[in-house]
């Protein structure tokens, strides 16, 4: 999953699948040097992904102020705010 944060940098979280064991699905942002990544465009996240082996993810936009009115974020549902992206 790819967030736009900070409405001028992305970051790149990792979902994993829960197993058969397991009930929810986990999520890392990925880190560099114990701080997480940040990258100025979609292109520079394009490539770390290809890097790494990946040709598909979502593009999701936060909004904060949902949270700060004290909406639960909507970011994991795919219908409302998870745009495909592949590449």
């Amino acid at each position: 999953m790819i967030s736009h944060a900070a409405s001028r940098f992305y970051q790149v979280q990792l979902v994993l699948e829960a197993g058969a064991d397991e009930d929810d699905e986990r999520s890392e942002l990925l880190m560099k040097r114990g701080k997480p990544m940040l990258f100025r465009s979609l292109e520079d996240v394009y490539s770390e992904l290809r890097r790494a082996g990946l040709s598909r993810a979502w593009l999701v936009s936060q909004v904060a102020n949902d949270e700060m009115i004290g909406r639960p974020p909507q970011y994991h549902q795919p219908l409302s705010s998870r745009i495909p992206l592949s590449f």
